[in-house]
């Protein structure tokens, strides 16, 4: 499995330096409120493709009060068949771009990173994931994806640039025609690419059973016209229904100042499976239940295919389970094949993984 071997921050949130060495493979880390947890998790989901388990803004993730300095984080690795490599991410002084390093040298583009390093994450806003905005659900079944089908990071960017790309041309009453067919078209290559990689990883999870622990198993569906597209007509006939569709809605398009159709649209229906309830129905400790549910669904999958298990960032994932799912989830994680690492505000809460994992305590921004 992918492991940790040291973590350096500088000048990031209240970390003004750490360097920290773990010592096992669990690590449960704990302390009062706005004591750095959940910033040290935030760190470890920067040093893969996308904006962090917060989705911050690059300017804002320097130390208060010195962003003008920049802020770095390095990460060292283990894994079980690559060399021991090294990812740094990290925003220079007086600039707002975050940049990426891979083994000292500078990465043009982020999915370069997911072949060496992916990582799944629940934090407590998840928790209203499934009666909030599609989009929130979407990214997170990409995020699910990605630790899987590393190339699937890959399409999303490029669609997601020739998006950015059409729509700057829609703002500046720019309709050259060849300009928009060719960005259309690799839109609608990328777009049916994604939509793919989704149903079949959708399919996949839907085949899986969760072995240990008695957790409640969630169904996906995939809510797409894309989807409905290719589950009737071939490929090349999807993308010529997409290159029609952005063709005709130019003008209304430039007039919203975006692209109204797409993969970007995407939705995803999480249902419970044994009740057929759908998750935003269901109780606040239910909808914690089938998230972690997911999240071991995921671990299953990925162990039946032998694929290098992604490293686990469960910040308060004790928060609304009752004491019989506590006690299986931390059971079922210390005997995960994976790095994990588990926040709260008390040691007591993970006394029954003493035997496995290494407690660390944070004040302001030091392990104490």
């Amino acid at each position: 499995m992918t492991s940790l071997l040291r973590l350096t921050l500088t000048n990031f949130r209240n970390y003004n330096r750490l360097v920290w060495s773990p010592k096992a493979q669990k690590t449960i880390v704990y302390g009062a409120n706005g004591s750095g947890k959940t910033n040290l998790l935030e760190a470890l989901s920067l040093l893969v493709p996308g904006r962090g388990l917060r989705k911050s803004r690059v300017e804002d993730l320097g130390m208060i009060g010195h962003q003008h300095q920049g802020w770095g984080i390095v990460g060292q690795f283990t894994h079980p068949v690559m060399d021991d490599f090294e990812i740094a991410t990290g925003c220079t002084p007086n600039t707002n771009k975050k940049q990426f390093r891979l083994n000292e040298m500078p990465v043009r583009n982020q999915h370069e990173i997911s072949q060496y390093l992916s990582a799944v994450w629940l934090t407590p806003q998840m928790d209203r994931l499934f009666s909030e905005s599609a989009g929130g659900r979407r990214r997170f079944l990409d995020r699910l994806i990605i630790t899987i089908e590393h190339f699937h990071t890959k399409e999303v960017f490029a669609y997601e640039k020739s998006m950015s790309q059409r729509n700057k041309l829609l703002a500046l009453n720019n309709f050259d025609p060849d300009w928009l067919n060719a960005i259309e078209e690799s839109m609608a290559r990328h777009a049916v690419a994604i939509t793919a990689t989704r149903i079949f990883f959708i399919q996949q999870m839907n085949e899986t059973t969760i072995v240990e622990g008695n957790f409640p198993e969630a169904l996906l569906k995939l809510q797409c016209p894309i989807a409905d597209h290719l589950s009737k007509e071939p490929a090349l006939s999807v993308e010529d229904f997409l290159r029609q569709k952005w063709k005709k809605d130019r003008l209304s398009d430039a007039e919203n100042k975006s692209t109204n159709f797409g993969v970007h649209r995407t939705d995803v229906l999480f249902i419970e499976k044994k009740t057929q309830t759908p998750a935003n129905l269901a109780s606040t400790g239910q909808q914690k239940a089938l998230l972690v549910g997911i999240i071991l669904k995921l671990t299953e999958l990925i162990k039946s295919q032998n694929i290098n298990l992604p490293i686990l960032l469960l910040d308060e994932p004790l928060v609304h389970l009752d004491e019989n799912h506590r006690k299986t989830l931390l059971a079922t994680l210390m005997n995960l094949d994976s790095f994990t690492i588990l926040t709260g505000t008390d040691r007591a809460s993970f006394e029954q993984c003493a035997r496995q994992a290494e407690f660390l305590e944070i004040n302001h921004g030091n392990i104490m």
